[in-house]
């Protein structure tokens, strides 16, 4: 058996982990319904929700509501707390969630969170966005993401394709700066993917679904003692899909088409009862369609070239855990290649379409490497908790563009590095007051080479920190944090861009926070957990991505894009995020969260040359919004409700077209007996258009001799219908 009772002690440990049977969010809920719960039925509220809601007895009533609280560990946390004790806005999405919203992919729970967003223009929803900061797209220019992805050990930030959820125990959000323990990637927040761990006794499941337009997804782990002191844990899945577009001049379905394989391998290894190894190999296998972007906004497409969203990764890392009674040390090493190739049929027609149609294709293959180096040393006196860490990264980027328009293929290297040093500590000054600060100090540089001729050094000096207090009362925890985040500066590739718009400058964040989180739990039998935050962020020299339209030298009348990227002197970011877990009754449960954002930047001016005073900032939704009901209708079937939304938003700065507002209604109704799991599911019930990504300030259409101005929509998730079986052993 792993000697779980001492690596429990160490910070960043987690021992094994079964199958979630409960339903958990995180534990949340708005101002105005604690109050009015609270003053209308008698509500009493408690600090450390998470850990002390007590659950019904009646074992079956549970299992047949498939609903409960339960205690969670934030494993992005350095003291590895509850999300109940940390002054933070964070949201955990258990295994069970992910499995009735048949997640495959980051993109298919951004809903849940709030004020959580994401763009596509490509295969899957790649750049995610916290409170209205990330990434929008990624082509020639190299980038520093705002948004940290971190699988397990990993950082995959930059690379939101691989954001696969098979075989997972739960995925963190932490929403507002990170930089403490993530540096220069966790600029607006941090999305945590934690795998399930390998673990001493047999365990797996087998998994099949299908459904409308095509779609398969197989998926199977397999988990068990090799030897004594040695667990591993397999885990593969399969999805195909042939998408929801149809391309009419190629008379095919499946040119938007899905089509991924996935596995990953855990091992621990306790090497003695105070010491444990832990290796982690991944390989994410993508060989996606792109072919999105109609003339008409109907999904149909007219494309002689269908474009392609590629990755081919192999990632690996190794932890090595110390206990060395009052203190722990920690080193984790990682390393990352990705293979890279994405491209698109940039006219979205063929050669005969129209009179002076033009036929360009523009591919970017991408090699990407990246080593870290990870070292904590840390006190595990739960009292007084303190961590030390020295993080080293190495990266290198290569890209090929190949374009039709261009004389000769472009090329670049950009050669990124960071060594940093940060710590924590925490003081209990009384019993219910406490205080955490942070710092951490990173050494950012890059080395950037084209074949332009365009040769560039960065070097930056980064200094992050935090200051949080929690003040526990008998009705509820309150907190307040104020914390500094950096992203780091870069450049533009492009040569064509002026030499005044060619480098900018770092960013940095300031996040002031207040908030509170407690229990609800009545004589009539109601359970739940609450958590309200408000956030006021001010960001100084806001990276503000923009683009210029250049007409073509063919004299088509086509026009061509520059992606520039440039500092705005102000951005401010505030809002509320609130969320709620209810367990109604023995059959009867609830999730409600709800994000209120207002996202503004300002005295910037364009590539076009106009200034602007203010303005809201991209995919930034004044109000995200989720709900979802879950009703034992017999202890064997369960009915789940969902429904979800967000406000109309700008899709970009340079450009005014908007996502508008949208509402959508997903169901599942689950079958248990035994072992076995069947779902009949729907999701999109009632087929709204979703927009992921729209331009506009441009026309592409021949039949307007390419001008004026039109708006283009990429769009999601259609009506579909399918069934999931399940079999865990």
């Amino acid at each position: 058996m792993k000697n779980t009772k001492k690596l429990n002690q160490l910070p960043n440990v987690t021992t094994s982990s079964h199958y979630k049977k409960l339903f958990t969010v995180n534990r949340i809920a708005s101002a105005i319904t604690l109050a009015v719960l609270s003053a209308g039925m008698g509500l009493t509220a408690v600090a450390n929700p998470i850990a002390s809601v007590t659950l019904n007895t009646d074992a079956s009533a549970n299992k047949a509501a498939n609903i409960g609280i339960e205690r969670i560990i934030v494993t992005s946390d350095f003291s590895q707390r509850s999300p109940g004790n940390l002054a933070s806005s964070v949201v955990v999405i258990s295994e069970q969630l992910l499995d009735l919203r048949q997640a495959e992919h980051l993109e298919d729970i951004v809903g849940i969170v709030p004020n959580l967003n994401f763009s596509s223009g490509a295969s899957r929803g790649k750049f995610i966005q916290i409170r209205g900061i990330g990434e929008r797209s990624l082509f020639a220019e190299p980038i520093n993401a705002s948004v940290a992805l971190i699988v397990d050990e990993i950082n995959f930030s930059g690379l939101g394709g691989l954001g696969a959820l098979f075989d997972v125990q739960q995925v963190e959000v932490l929403s507002g700066p990170q930089s403490t323990g993530f540096g220069a990637t966790g600029l607006a927040g941090i999305i945590k993917v934690v795998s399930n761990t390998a673990t001493d006794s047999q365990e797996g499941y087998l998994q099949g679904s299908f459904a409308e337009y095509n779609t398969q997804r197989y998926s199977a782990a397999y988990s068990k003692q090799i030897v004594d002191g040695v667990n591993a844990r397999i885990a593969m899945q399969h999805v195909k899909s042939d998408g929801f577009v149809e391309n009419i001049y190629l008379n095919r379905d499946d040119t938007n088409n899905i089509d991924e394989f996935n596995a990953k391998l855990a091992v621990d290894y306790v090497l003695s009862d105070t010491a444990e190894l832990e290796l982690k190999l991944y390989h994410f296998d993508v060989d996606n369609g792109y072919d999105a972007f109609s003339l008409d906004n109907d999904n149909k497409t007219r494309s002689d070239e269908p474009g392609f969203d590629r990755t081919e990764t192999q990632a690996a890392s190794i932890k090595y855990i110390q206990d060395l009674g009052e203190h722990s040390f920690t080193l984790s090493l990682t390393t990352l290649n990705a293979d890279l190739d994405y491209g698109y049929d940039e006219d979205w027609t063929f050669v005969d379409f129209h009179p002076g149609t033009y036929s360009s294709f523009d591919q970017y293959k991408r090699e990407v490497r990246n080593q870290t180096v990870d070292a904590r040393y840390a006190s595990t006196d739960a009292s007084s908790p303190w961590v030390i860490g020295f993080y080293y990264q190495q990266s290198e980027q290569d890209l090929t563009r190949i374009y039709t328009y261009a004389a000769a293929d472009f090329t670049s290297l950009y050669e990124p590095n960071s060594i940093a040093i940060y710590g924590e500590r925490s003081w209990q000054l009384s019993e219910p007051l406490s205080i955490t600060a942070g710092a951490r100090v990173e050494k950012f540089d890059a080395d950037y080479v084209d074949s332009n001729n365009f040769v560039e050094v960065l070097d930056d000096s980064l200094l992050a920190g935090k200051l949080t207090a929690s003040y526990a009362l008998q009705k509820a925890t309150f907190y307040s944090s104020i914390s500094r985040s950096y992203k780091a500066g870069g450049f533009n590739a492009d040569e064509r861009v002026s030499e005044q718009d060619r480098l900018y400058s770092p960013e940095y964040n300031w996040n002031y926070e207040l908030g509170i989180k407690g229990k609800i739990d009545t004589s009539s039998g109601i359970k739940a957990n609450l958590s309200l935050t408000f956030f006021y962020m001010q960001r100084e020299d806001a990276q503000v991505s923009d683009f210029s339209v250049l007409n073509r030298e063919d004299g088509s009348g086509a026009v061509e894009f520059i992606d520039v990227i440039g500092n705005a002197d102000t951005g401010i970011n505030k809002g509320i995020e609130v969320s709620s877990n209810w367990q109604l009754n023995d059959r009867l449960s609830a999730v409600v969260n709800v994000g209120y954002l207002d996202a503004t930047f300002g005295n910037y001016q364009l590539v076009d040359g106009s200034f602007v005073d203010k303005q809201l900032q991209a995919q930034a939704p004044k109000i995200t919004f989720y709900t979802s009901t879950s009703y034992a209708v017999t202890d064997n079937i369960i009915w789940v409700v969902e429904f979800e939304g967000k406000d109309r938003h700008r899709f970009s700065v340079g450009h005014n077209e908007r996502a508008p507002f949208t509402a959508v209604f997903n169901t599942d109704v689950n079958w248990q007996q035994g072992n076995i799991l069947v779902q009949l599911w729907a999701k999109n019930i009632f087929d709204r258009e979703l927009p992921t990504r729209g331009f506009g300030g441009f026309n592409n259409d021949p039949r307007d001799g390419y001008e004026g101005s039109k708006p283009y929509y990429q769009f999601g998730q259609e009506r579909q219908l399918g069934v999931t079986a399940t079999y865990r052993f």
